[in-house]
């Protein structure tokens, strides 16, 4: 794999103060109410948007609600203040965050950021595909082990069966097929569970390698 990554200009820190109001209307996005509407500041709230990722269809849901209480919005305000929110936005680490939560990238980014955004997300989804590896082996590795102690009691469950005296000769003959059935599983996990464990040991070096790669990039 290539484990490089592209250098890109990072955001400023946010210059605008918010409302109590509009912090917790942004926060969840919800719908916007007639005072709302009248007492927006289309700017801040664009920023906001664009600081948290949102794709323009954050607006749309802005302008619905407005357009039933008779506002309308003042999109050139709120498309400057989103520009300003995506270029904090669109930076590597966030990029990192996003790919390494398994999530996709909406395409929102300008093309000046948009290359090292997604050089980052990159990572992120290597390290988050590493991730889903090791768990799906530590899985199938316990319900293996877990399967061959099941045998163990089974079968001895089953060959205590067969000295009760009652026992018909089918009850016997079905409980010996059981038993050599199991014996034949039991020497398939034996092959199996060392293949797990050395697939398992494998994952976690290279998940651990990678993540040593990326930490030295973007942090934890």
């Amino acid at each position: 794999s290539r484990w490089m990554i592209p250098r890109s200009a990072t955001g400023g820190p946010m210059r605008l103060i918010l409302s109590a109001t509009f912090l917790l209307m942004l926060a969840a996005c919800s719908s916007m109410d007639k005072a709302e509407c009248r007492t927006a500041d289309w700017h801040a709230i664009g920023y906001e948007d664009g600081a948290q990722g949102r794709t323009i269809a954050a607006f749309t849901r802005r302008r619905t609600d407005c357009a039933e209480h008779g506002v309308t919005p003042d999109f050139a305000a709120y498309s400057a203040g989103r520009a300003e929110g995506l270029a904090r936005y669109c930076r590597p680490q966030n990029g990192y965050q996003l790919g390494r939560r398994g999530q996709r990238y909406s395409g929102i980014c300008p093309k000046p950021l948009e290359r090292a955004f997604l050089s980052a997300q990159a990572d992120g989804l290597g390290l988050h595909k590493r991730n889903r590896r090791v768990t799906q082996l530590r899985y199938r590795l316990d319900q293996s082990t877990r399967r061959m102690a099941d045998i163990d009691q089974i079968i001895a469950q089953k060959t205590a069966s067969l000295l009760v005296p009652t026992l018909t000769l089918q009850q016997r003959a079905a409980a010996a097929v059981d038993i050599k059935q199991l014996a034949e599983e039991k020497g398939a996990l034996r092959q199996v569970i060392p293949s797990l464990e050395q697939e398992l040991a494998e994952a976690e070096q290279d998940r651990d390698a990678f993540y040593r790669y990326v930490a030295s990039r973007y942090g934890n």
